[in-house]
């Protein structure tokens, strides 16, 4: 087998940020989202894109489709909504007949 050459990757003007805060909640990679003006589509959050040398922001994230991934698409911050997580079922208080 031929070896290859292996050469370093080369530095870059982008910052990935795992989480951002969205309405005061915390939305972490891999959470499912939704974008104002894209009707009927949800997304996955990957990240928090910002090109340290011009300050532009920028968050990356998957088209869902049917629980798969599926193209990497950019948002501008300002379209991200979050949709909220279920809560468990509270459970029915019954009240004691005995006296």
């Amino acid at each position: 087998m031929r070896s290859r050459n292996k050469s370093e990757a080369k530095p870059t003007n982008l910052f990935h940020f795992p989480e951002i805060t969205v309405d005061g909640f915390l939305v972490e990679k891999g959470d499912i989202i939704k974008v104002k003006d894209e009707w009927g589509m949800r997304f996955k959050f990957d990240s928090l894109v910002t090109n340290t040398k011009t300050g532009a922001q920028w968050v990356d994230c998957y088209e869902v489709d049917k629980m798969r991934s599926g193209c990497l698409r950019a948002f501008k911050l300002e379209r991200i909504k979050r949709i909220p997580k279920r809560r468990k079922r509270a459970r029915r208080a019954t009240a004691n007949t005995a006296s």
